[in-house]
């Protein structure tokens, strides 16, 4: 029996996610390089993927053995690569069989950038997100049941988005400008007059940022009736940015083809989207198994536990710092959440832009109004300081797989939306044979029909290990109704 459990383990499966890589500033033959792997069943050897998503045209992904603390010389294994679409066919698959020593690359595999970007983008980047899978097992033998890890590299973007209405635009004058600042950039439009073209509408920008590598600016126009017209999305990499951003969005003459839509009242409206990325790397590394930490800031947990990594860039923004200084100093507080062993100064203003709950207590008849205090009996201490801080500063520290499903228990409550879908997010990268059922109960308790779907799909796939476990067998006792539901689903998908 030993030898046979030996051989199901053989293998290992690696899932890594890159997130906003639209975004990401790439100069030719740059690379991304995945978190480090560590593969049990292949003598605890260590592993990274290498990404270069544009090498003369075209995107090349390798498996770098690393130099290991541990394992032989040499392993002799086999490997498959595979760039994922989200229904999991793959654009390129390379299988190979090779031997490995240390600090050895694989042959690449090689797909054309212009299909994963371009052609199949909605397939293959969806939500902005690239998935690559590495399956490595030994020579010798069958991964009848491999280990599976993942890891997530999430590429940092700012993105930005304002109302920008110009009054009284047929008295606009060629070469005068209308300004627009922020904290961020320093915008002007400017209305030019060519010889061939007409009047166009130009934008100039100057970047108050003189770290941001990539800037993307996208722009509509808003007629009379609210509905939006596409303008034009452009995009700016460095070697583009250290001559200034200027682009044309729109020619007037077209404008004024429908004056009375495009421009009631003599006003131009604008809606103004602006992306922008340094190359900051944030790793969320996730997944059952080990993980092992960059040589970055990254914290990794032992034995099916999960952390979310901090930003390789220890200066977080000026107002998340002041956020959180306002949080923890309790600053001109007016109100206090308690729970049975700890008080937490907080501020109604900031609790009401961010939980309608506490907008419904802190603007109604309710006790809590005239208290100055809520009494929170039912999430503990961690729980309620980590929705605070995120309340505060729209940022998670050191998530673990047990914070983050109380975490999504208190978001739910409190009606914190996108709280919840971070901790959904990280429960379905979470997903793991020992933790199934557990997030299956608690997205059916929440009635969140994506996350059950999502862990029902999981479930299925590995149907007989789940279908024979004790926790399986607990939920049938206990919910039927559940069970029967997701048994239904492997004969009657959607």
């Amino acid at each position: 029996m030993a030898a046979k459990s030996d051989e199901e383990t053989n293998g290992c499966v690696f899932l890594w996610k890159i997130e906003n890589i639209s975004h990401w500033w790439v100069k030719k033959e740059s690379r991304i390089i995945s978190p480090a792997f560590i593969a049990d069943a292949i003598d605890g050897t260590k592993w990274t993927l290498w990404l270069y998503p544009n090498c003369n045209d075209n995107i090349h992904l390798y498996l770098h053995r690393e130099e290991d603390c541990c394992g032989p010389n040499i392993v002799d294994v086999k490997y498959q690569l595979r760039i994922l679409s989200k229904d999991d066919s793959s654009v390129n698959v390379l299988s190979e069989s090779i031997k490995f020593p240390e600090r050895t690359i694989s042959c690449s595999i090689i797909a054309l950038r212009e299909t994963v970007f371009v052609a199949k983008r909605e397939a293959f980047i969806s939500e902005d997100t690239l998935t690559i899978q590495c399956m490595i097992w030994k020579k010798s033998k069958i991964p009848v049941k491999p280990n599976h890890l993942s890891a997530r590299t999430v590429f940092k973007v700012n993105r930005r988005s304002f109302s920008w209405k110009i009054a009284e635009f047929s008295t606009l004058k060629p070469g005068v400008k209308t300004k627009f600042k922020d904290d961020f950039i320093d915008f002007d439009l400017v209305l030019n007059e060519g010889l061939e073209c007409g009047k166009t509408l130009n934008i100039d920008g100057v970047l108050l940022d003189k770290s941001v590598k990539y800037f993307l600016f996208k722009t509509c126009i808003i007629d009379s009736e609210g509905k939006k017209t596409d303008s034009g999305t452009h995009e700016y990499f460095e070697s583009d940015l250290k001559r200034g951003i200027s682009s044309t969005l729109l020619f007037v003459e077209k404008l004024l083809e429908d004056k009375h839509r495009n421009l009631p009242n003599d006003v131009l409206s604008l809606e103004c989207e602006y992306v922008s990325s340094n190359g900051t790397v944030l790793y969320e590394v996730c997944g059952c198994g080990i993980i092992s930490p960059k040589t970055t800031n990254v914290t990794i947990e032992k034995g099916n536990e999960h952390r979310v990594g901090k930003e390789k860039n220890e200066h977080p923004p000026a107002l998340v710092i002041d956020m959180k200084s306002m949080y923890k100093d309790g600053i001109f507080s007016d109100m206090v959440l308690r729970t049975s062993t700890q008080s937490f100064p907080v501020h109604k203003s900031i609790l009401s832009a961010r939980s309608p709950v506490f907008r419904r207590m802190f603007s109604s008849d309710m006790k809590e109004k005239n208290s100055r205090h809520v009494d929170i009996t039912d999430i503990d201490d961690d729980t309620v300081h980590r929705m605070l801080l995120y309340i505060y500063t729209d940022s998670l520290e050191n998530l673990l797989y047990e914070s983050a499903s109380k975490l999504y228990t208190a978001a739910d409550k409190y009606e914190i939306l996108s709280l919840r879908n971070r901790c959904s997010s990280f429960l379905k990268d979470s997903l793991c044979l020992n933790k199934a059922c557990d997030i299956l109960v608690l997205a059916d308790l929440h009635h969140d029909d994506d996350l059950k779907i999502a862990v029902q799909d999981y479930i299925l796939k590995y149907d007989k290990e789940v279908f024979g476990s004790k926790e399986w067998k607990h939920i049938m006792g206990t919910n039927p109704v559940l069970a029967a539901d997701t048994m239904y689903r492997k004969y009657f998908p959607g």
